[in-house]
């Protein structure tokens, strides 16, 4: 088989598989409050030799594992420039629950506190510890623009603007924010994000539009990914037969040059 024309299938398989992975990754969340699919964009990647540095991860992986040491000769492969993410609104849908907020605006995000930091969130599932803290699904503390916000009485109402009143009495306001590039944030896991970049800090959102008694379903569209998801197959299975045919003619030629 040819190294001109294995090489380029090898980074297509491998470009297939992270698809996959981001198909199979949105589809196991399309029931998880305020998720956002995962869209993996591609590029075309050239490169040279063993001695050229890479300039991404996937060029490093075509270097080091599938490139003949010093070819002398430039290949283009298929590789994927990024994992982006689609932050379109997600369907929201009434629960009842005066604990459970939804935002209207595809560009608001909750503030909550981890651990390791100040996290970002578009999960309004939020309840009550036994010292009335507001915590989130995963149990950390919700921020409130003054601090953590302490829900201690019956009736908790919300405005649209984000201020929180329990029994009549204004307690506080959720910490609402904005990002000026929200598709530049990393996803940390539970559906929490955080920036990667200081030109991308929160900023807190003025024309805050929440819905109390309502959550944000996933934006997955289960029937688009099951269609990228045979659509992946098929290209996978293409490759295979590619790199079969591929083989077949390589050992033709071998037998060729031994007559």
């Amino acid at each position: 088989m040819t190294t001109q024309a294995v090489h380029p299938l090898v980074s297509y398989a491998k470009a297939l598989e992270r698809q996959m992975e981001a198909v199979s990754n949105n589809l196991a969340n399309v029931d998880t409050t305020g998720y956002k699919q995962d869209q993996p964009a591609f590029q075309q990647v050239f490169a040279q030799t063993m001695g050229v540095a890479s300039t991404n991860d996937e060029e490093q992986f075509f270097h080091l594992e599938h490139l003949p040491p010093y070819s002398g000769r430039g290949q283009n492969f298929v590789a994927i420039a990024d994992m982006g993410k689609d932050f379109s609104q997600g369907q929201l849908k009434t629960t009842d629950n005066k604990l459970d907020f939804g935002l209207a605006d595809k560009n608001s995000f909750f503030s909550i506190s981890t651990p390791q930091g100040e996290r970002f969130t578009r999960a309004g599932n939020f309840r009550l510890t036994p010292n009335h803290e507001l915590i989130n699904a995963e149990g950390f503390i919700v921020s409130g623009k003054e601090g953590p916000l302490k829900l201690d009485g019956n009736d908790v109402e919300a405005t649209e603007d984000g201020t929180l009143m329990v029994d009549g009495k204004t307690v506080g306001g959720l910490k609402i924010v904005t990002f000026p590039y929200p598709e530049r944030l990393q996803k940390m896991g539970n559906s929490q994000f955080a920036p990667v970049d200081v030109e991308n800090a929160p900023r807190i959102q003025e024309n805050v539009k929440l819905k109390q008694g309502v959550l944000e379903n996933s934006n997955v569209d289960s029937m688009k990914e099951v269609v990228r998801m045979i659509e992946v197959n098929h290209a996978y299975t293409s490759m295979q037969k590619a790199i079969a045919s591929e083989d077949e003619i390589n050992k033709k030629a071998i037998t060729l040059a031994e007559v």
